[in-house]
């Protein structure tokens, strides 16, 4: 699917984000902003940006969003579309996490060094950077202060969205499924441990924990996934 603007535009919002936010575009129109809802292929927001500058696609979270993503291991999956996504039409990608991490570990018992570790790795290996700001309002803040240096609304590209996803070919689906259970740093050490998904599914625990970077508490994760009957929800 595709479709044109056909003015241009500051903020594309995504739909879904309107829907459950619409006073985001109210607050954004009354700063002088002009914006576009649309559904967008992965994000929340796209600032766009004249033809020397990058359009930035960012995905807006909360404290409790992120800690549910990784306790879920969606983390991964979100955000290998946000970057996806971002290359495809050459953007820039960025999470903006809303609130006090450290959250996470005086209220929910989380070891800090664990959240670090997983906001590194989206910076590093995903090359996604991290925005903290400390609420929504502040998120909002950032948006149009950083619009507005992108240049001026009637010189910011007319752009054609594409949303039409590519098939991943087999390599990248046999990488696809072994960061679902491990992150993109590990499923690499893994698969070029084993060579295989079946071989991962077969190994023990024992045999896990030859993998550089797999620990004792990560190899019974993955051996538990990998062979605990699935119940109906």
């Amino acid at each position: 699917m595709a479709f044109l603007l056909l003015t241009p535009v500051d903020v594309i919002i995504d739909s879904r984000e309107d829907s459950k936010h619409p006073d985001f575009k109210k607050i954004l129109n009354m700063r002088g902003l002009r914006t576009a809802v649309q559904p967008l292929p992965a994000g929340d927001f796209l600032l766009l940006a004249p033809p020397d500058k990058q359009p930035i696609l960012v995905e807006r979270k909360s404290v409790d969003d992120l800690a549910n993503s990784i306790r879920d291991n969606r983390i991964w999956d979100q955000s290998k579309l946000l970057r996806e996504a971002a290359e495809k039409d050459g953007y820039q990608p960025l999470i903006v996490v809303e609130g006090w991490i450290g959250s996470l570990e005086k209220y929910r018992g989380w070891r800090i060094q664990s959240v670090l570790r997983i906001l590194d790795t989206l910076m590093l290996d995903f090359g996604i950077p991290v925005l903290n700001t400390p609420n929504p309002e502040a998120t909002i803040e950032w948006i149009v202060a950083k619009s507005k240096s992108l240049g001026e609304t009637k010189d910011k590209k007319i752009l054609r969205m594409r949303v039409e996803k590519k098939p991943m070919e087999l390599n990248e689906r046999i990488l696809y499924v072994v960061e679902g259970l491990a992150g993109p740093t590990l499923a690499r050490r893994l698969l070029a441990y084993f060579k295989t998904i079946r071989n991962i599914a077969n190994a023990s625990i024992s045999d896990l924990l030859k993998v550089e970077g797999i620990g004792e508490k990560r190899a019974q994760e993955i051996y538990a996934v990998l062979n605990t009957p699935w119940r109906e929800m």
